[in-house]
């Protein structure tokens, strides 16, 4: 018989704390990698597979995956989409996108529930570099050259752990309750009962047998392209020489995008990263049937962000923030 941590007497309790209470079940991840749970439980939709690659010297103990969020934010300047599951509209603001973010989660008052990593639930996503404006007055002088929205959050109720140290997986389903004396024991059963039947709907979709992957063949001989022609990037970098021998900066890193056609299956990309690359964090993020994407990306083409990172950026535990930059960043 599975069992389900908390129980629903300790709901019961928890219940005066906060509105949102995370409901868990182990199972044993000796045959399971992230990789081959998220095959399983991706559906096209908005989703998420934050990893902790087991290799390197520092490897993070956790890994997470999300699916199905019951709410996603989309942002281009001041113009905020609010959407749903499915990729229902919500709501259409206008303001500060942080602001906004900061909105959404107030309304949300997170129970800590002993057995469960520092994330079990919450907003998944990227904050273009264009956000800086809702953060400072700066002019705007470039011209935008990516069709992606400035932000895109996916709030996820839904999550697989890995715990790489104990070898397990934990499913979480957050249960939403209207938050202390407002609640009533009806309602604090109906929610522990919805929060159980989506950690059985995930369990029986990780139990399932996988289904390989079909690689097509790619087209190998693309052109790669870049946003500066030859001569203006050795432009750059003779400036750059200029500013460090006056002596007005010290160090600098004049960067160039590089971009090419592929027909791969964005997936197939970070399973190749993933095994080419040393970085101990890797990320997956998936937003197709975002409500908003097209309208602020002026395109129907889906979205996916692929990446890793060699350390941790920065962490937020208890009131206070642990730095990891990499070297040369910190002074």
């Amino acid at each position: 018989m599975a069992t389900y941590s908390p129980s629903l007497e300790e709901v019961r309790e928890f219940a005066a704390c906060g509105n949102t209470i995370p409901v868990f079940r182990e199972l044993p991840a000796d045959l399971e990698t992230p990789v081959s749970v998220y095959l399983k439980l991706r559906n096209g939709g908005p989703s998420f597979l934050l990893e902790s690659v087991v290799k390197g010297e520092q490897v993070g103990r956790y890994s997470f995956l999300g699916v199905r969020p019951p709410l996603t934010l989309c942002a281009q300047g001041d113009r905020l989409v609010i959407g749903g599951t499915d990729g229902a509209e919500l709501e259409r603001r206008n303001g500060d996108p942080f602001e906004a973010v900061r909105s959404l989660l107030a309304e949300r008052c997170p129970v800590e529930v002993p057995g469960l990593p520092r994330f079990s639930g919450g907003a998944v996503g990227y904050f273009g570099y264009d956000t800086v404006r809702f953060v400072e007055r700066l002019p705007t002088t470039a011209k935008r050259k990516l069709a992606i929205p400035d932000m895109l959050l996916l709030f996820s109720d839904n999550l697989v752990v890995f715990d790489h140290v104990q070898h397990k997986l934990l499913v979480i389903a957050n249960m939403q309750t209207p938050g202390q004396d407002l609640t009533t024991d009806e309602q604090i059963e109906a929610a522990y009962a919805d929060a159980v039947s989506r950690i059985d709907a995930i369990v029986s979709d990780v139990r399932q047998p996988l289904t390989p992957p079909v690689n097509s063949p790619v087209e190998g001989e693309a052109e790669w392209r870049s946003n500066f022609a030859k001569e203006e990037y050795e432009e750059i970098v003779r400036q750059a020489k200029e500013y460090i021998a006056a002596g007005d900066i010290f160090q600098v890193v004049p960067s160039q995008r590089l971009s090419r056609s592929t027909d791969a299956e964005p997936f197939a990309i970070y399973r190749a990263l993933r095994m080419l690359n040393p970085s101990p964090y890797m990320y997956f993020l998936e937003f197709n049937g975002v409500a908003g994407l097209e309208e602020s990306s002026g395109t129907e083409e889906p979205l996916w962000i692929i990446g890793s990172s060699p350390e941790m950026h920065v962490r937020l535990e208890d009131g206070r923030a642990f730095l990891h930059p990499i070297a040369g960043t910190r002074r």
